[in-house]
């Protein structure tokens, strides 16, 4: 792997079970997996997805080993795009997201209302104006996620998640360089300190 062996990186950690992005450090990069700093994911044998600011892919990980304040992932570059499917269900959710056809930013806000890991629930009345094949743009992941929609009704829709996963190619090949990405966030967030290079909202400490 291009990533240097010492590298210490921000990523971010997405949960398929909720959409919810995390991001945190993570370490000890090689070929097969790293360390993620975490104490969220806890379930050994639990697919993650990790964006590791630089690659144009998601990686899918596997949860290998538990630690005191860190989590083993083993990466898993196999070539279906899909997420494990085990024992499905539905989690309820309230996350903004906007949604647009796959070539067209021309969208409609809406709001993920329950979420698997193959799919998603949308609520908006503007619905029924969005094609088949869809993006959603969710809060915190600078890639969009592809969707299908497999059934609409007035107000709401349900979605197929379509993830697409680093093979592994691009991580072998391509030379790691650190984006800068203070410098492409700092206009866009000027003066958002308790913002990350990602967009991500950092929590603020509590006494």
């Amino acid at each position: 792997m291009n990533i240097p062996d010492q590298a210490v990186l921000q990523i971010l950690v997405l949960d398929f079970d909720t959409l919810a992005c995390e991001e945190v450090s993570a370490s000890g990069f090689d070929k097969s997996g790293c360390r993620v700093q975490t104490s969220n994911h806890r379930e050994v044998g639990k697919i993650i997805g990790l964006r590791v600011a630089g690659f144009e892919q998601m990686i899918k990980a596997r949860i290998a080993e538990l630690l005191d304040a860190e989590i083993v992932v083993s990466f898993d570059f196999e070539e279906s795009p899909a997420v494990e499917k085990r024992a499905e269900r539905r989690r309820k959710v309230s996350i903004p997201a906007w949604v647009s056809g796959r070539k067209s930013q021309a969208g409609v806000s809406c709001k993920i209302i329950d979420a698997s890991h193959s799919g998603c629930r949308l609520a908006s009345p503007k619905l029924q104006d969005l094609p088949e094949e869809i993006q959603l743009q969710i809060p915190g992941l600078d890639l969009p996620v592809v969707g299908r929609i497999v059934w609409r009704s007035p107000e709401h829709a349900g979605v197929k998640l379509i993830w697409q996963f680093s093979n592994g190619k691009e991580i072998e090949q391509k030379r790691y360089r650190p984006p800068d990405l203070a410098g492409k966030v700092g206009a866009r967030n000027k003066g958002k300190a308790d913002s990350s290079g990602f967009g991500v909202k950092r929590k603020r400490p509590t006494n």
